[in-house]
């Protein structure tokens, strides 16, 4: 079952199809979908130094994108129960910051996805990890520093939002609502708003979004500042009533979270790689 993807087509039967599968794929585990792991992943591939970008291609293959293993990690989820609960970490609303020993405790399905970074980067280090388990480490870690910028996977109540139903436009011409959930259209719904292809959105962010900011200061900061962050975008953008239509004003205020999380994810996944892989 391919949960990455959302099926714009059909008639009112696939609607209702899509719409259980909306709320049976995007649970707490699941964060963007396709579009958004693509774009992160496609913005850090263009910033890779010389030593990186061949340390990658020794790993995945030559001519193998970092956009094409993104989701990866989501594929396997089901097949490797213990890296659940690795995409993302459930920090109450109320409370400011990660916490490593509430937040981010042992379980049978894994700890969180902060916990998990510093691994895969461990093991991306390590000079005994076989090449086999560092294109692992890789493929995850591309995923998972996109997940950690989803502002509802930072987000404890009601199961990261996806027990929040809310209608959304379901295309960028926006001229009919969908019911689906507040996780979910974090996950993908807003995006296919914005943009209908994830490259059209990555040209916004190239040459719109990220041209006159300082880049080197959007790259900055560890995982728990990048988590940080993220959950206090959660906090306004959790605030909406259940069955609520998101109307115009909240679709513009979530962009502006959006284009930032996307377009300083990818900034970020670009110096955590050269750093590791470029040294």
């Amino acid at each position: 079952m391919n949960c990455g993807l959302w099926n714009r087509r059909g008639g009112p039967a696939a609607w209702a199809v899509a719409f259980v599968l909306a709320l049976l794929c995007h649970g707490s585990a699941w964060a963007w979908g396709e579009e958004g792991h693509s774009i992160v992943a496609e913005i850090a591939q263009r910033r890779l130094n010389d030593k990186a970008a061949a340390k990658v291609a020794a790993l995945l293959g030559k001519g193998v994108s970092l956009a094409s293993v993104s989701t990866w990690a989501d594929d396997v989820r089901v097949k490797r129960s213990d890296t659940y609960n690795r995409h993302f970490v459930d920090i109450p609303l109320a409370v400011d910051a990660y916490d490593a020993a509430r937040d981010c405790r042992p379980a049978p399905r894994g700890d969180c996805v902060v916990a998990e970074v510093d691994r895969l980067v461990a093991t991306l280090r390590s000079p005994t990890a076989t090449p086999a388990q560092q294109r692992e480490a890789l493929q995850f870690l591309v995923h998972f520093v996109a997940d950690l910028h989803q502002p509802m996977h930072t987000l404890q109540e009601d199961r990261g939002a996806n027990d929040v139903p809310v209608r959304l436009y379901v295309d960028p011409r926006r001229r009919e609502r969908r019911v689906t959930n507040l996780h979910a259209a974090w996950d993908f719904g807003l995006i296919h708003v914005y943009f209908y292809s994830w490259g059209s959105y990555v040209d916004f962010l190239e040459t719109r979004w990220l041209p006159g900011r300082d880049a080197g200061l959007l790259a900055r900061g560890s995982v728990v500042d990048w988590v940080n962050e993220a959950h206090a975008k959660a906090r306004p953008a959790y605030a909406v009533q259940r069955g609520a239509d998101l109307d115009n004003a909240y679709i513009a205020a979530a962009r502006e979270a959006i284009d930032h999380a996307l377009g300083a994810g990818g900034l970020r996944l670009a110096r955590l790689l050269n750093e590791v892989l470029g040294n």
